[in-house]
């Protein structure tokens, strides 16, 4: 990867870290003012920070994680970096596609969303009728019986932003050999 691009996704990827702390607090401001809407506001940002990081870091689906092996190691991140799951944000993302297949698969049409608490707050309907559940003590995020913990994305994102923001802040050109001094 030629330095100036190396340079410039860095810079781009410690943007979307940037937006993702700054989603992970208004996660817990909302949470402490009860305030569902909002906390899903915030948890949406938070994992569209996050796919937009794990694109950056593999590209879409992986297409191009050989070509960013460089710019992954640039910053210490490896293959089994939580930062690398987007299907909860694709969960959110492709919501008609969720609909329209419980719409088909699901028995009793319940619709369960919005569900702030344990995972065992709501006991009885099938998993496929409980939608967006965030468990604040735990950090995990379940749709569907699937479960994301986004705890681990933001310990990943805290301690690689440092590494970030010193590599994005380095040249973007090769520095020239100096002539030694007669």
């Amino acid at each position: 990867m030629e330095l100036m691009l190396l340079r410039v996704f860095q810079r781009q990827i410690a943007l979307q870290c940037k937006f993702l702390i700054f989603s992970a607090q208004e996660i817990e401001r909302n949470l402490r003012e009860h305030n569902v809407e909002n906390t899903f506001y915030a948890l949406q940002n938070f994992l569209n920070s996050g796919a937009n990081i794990s694109k950056a870091l593999w590209g879409q689906a992986g297409s191009h994680s050989d070509e960013r092996k460089q710019l992954r190691d640039s910053i210490g991140v490896d293959d089994t970096s939580p930062l690398r799951k987007v299907t909860m944000r694709n969960n959110f993302e492709h919501f008609d596609e969720r609909l329209d297949k419980w719409w088909k698969e699901s028995i009793a049409h319940n619709h369960i969303d919005l569900i702030i608490g344990p995972k065992n707050t709501i006991a009885g309907p099938a998993e496929m009728d409980k939608f967006r559940h965030f468990d604040p003590t735990t950090g995990d995020m379940v749709f569907w019986g699937q479960e994301f913990n986004l705890k681990q994305i933001l310990e990943e994102v805290q301690k690689v932003f440092p590494k970030l923001e010193a590599e994005a802040n380095k040249p973007h050109w090769e520095t020239a050999p100096q002539a030694p001094k007669a």
